[in-house]
């Protein structure tokens, strides 16, 4: 589990490194579910990476735990 941050003085909570973490983890998986396809077949392709990106954090929280 992260403890909170420090850069030039500035403390983070450790859910900015959390959510970093889930956005350098969703970016290749957004590349690799675009090559395939997934987002021509769903309803609506923001929402989708939203609630992929909101998946992918909270698994990272999860296991950190």
């Amino acid at each position: 589990m992260f403890t909170e941050a420090q850069l030039d003085g500035i403390l983070f909570a450790p859910i900015v490194l959390y959510c970093l973490l889930g956005a350098l983890v969703f970016v290749p998986v957004r590349f690799v579910l675009g090559r395939l396809g997934v987002f021509s077949a769903v309803w609506h392709p923001a929402l989708f990476e939203l609630s992929l990106y909101l998946i992918i954090t909270g698994a990272i929280i999860a296991l950190a735990a």
